[in-house]
């Protein structure tokens, strides 16, 4: 199981076009074969900081993602729309145990 959370920092002129970009895209890779989880939050005290939660049943999948076309059309108007890096990290599951995840 790979699982990835990111915070993305936008400029405030950017928001609108992040967030619709970045909706279709979570939307179109939960249908994605091998994806398990992908959520979108916003954070309230700060409107200019998104998070997304990633939940992929390997490597392989989330590698395969990177490859859509709708994550290319994401990464674009990210890059276009980004206040500064955004930074990631990996997790491993406590809980739900790797075997108990769903695909939600």
């Amino acid at each position: 199981m790979y699982i990835f959370q990111v915070h993305h920092y936008i400029k405030p002129e950017g928001i609108e076009a992040y967030k619709a970009v970045t909706l279709e895209n979570a939307q179109k890779t939960r249908l994605e074969p091998g994806v398990l989880r992908f959520e979108f939050f916003q954070d309230t005290a700060d409107p200019t900081h998104f998070s997304l939660f990633e939940v992929y049943a390997d490597v392989a999948a989330r590698d395969a993602h990177l490859e859509t076309e709708h994550f290319l059309k994401w990464k674009d108007v990210y890059l276009a729309t980004q206040a500064r890096k955004g930074e990631g990290h990996e997790f491993t599951a406590i809980y739900p145990e790797e075997g108990e995840w769903k695909k939600v």
